[in-house]
């Protein structure tokens, strides 16, 4: 999806197309750093276009063991240069029947930093949660 901006010359606007965020910089499947039982186990991130695209494998309880593929609802440079950037992070939301859960990740020494916000749909034993979690190539 390559976005239009407009930069005005007098009376005459001339668009001009905004800079590409390489999502490709996150491509891969990225595993657990640590063995013991997480909310995630593994993710496989994917470049196609100018979209990003992530498949998560859940680890344990209550987390579903095949969250599916979903489209990055937003991708974000890291900061320095002009023009182009390399990826830094993503926004990405999965809706299950009782939950809803937002994951944003970032890179960050070449590991990729995974947070979720989970929200269950229903009132129950389990409160909303966050998690961090660390994940290697």
């Amino acid at each position: 999806m390559t976005m239009l901006s407009s930069f005005r010359a007098g009376d005459l606007e001339f668009p001009h197309p905004v800079a590409r965020i390489a999502s490709e910089a996150m491509d891969g499947r990225w595993s657990k750093t640590n063995e013991a039982p997480q909310w995630i186990d593994s993710l496989v991130v994917e470049t196609k276009g100018d979209e990003l695209y992530v498949h998560i494998h859940g680890s344990s309880a209550p987390s579903p063991k095949d969250w599916g593929r979903v489209r990055a609802d937003e991708i974000f440079g890291t900061l320095g240069g002009n023009g182009d950037a390399r990826a830094g992070g993503f926004i990405a939301h999965y809706d299950f029947p009782d939950m809803q859960v937002e994951v944003q990740a970032n890179l960050n020494l070449g590991l990729l930093v995974v947070a979720t916000f989970v929200q269950f749909k229903q009132p129950g034993p389990m409160a909303d949660r966050f998690t961090r979690e660390f994940f290697w190539r």
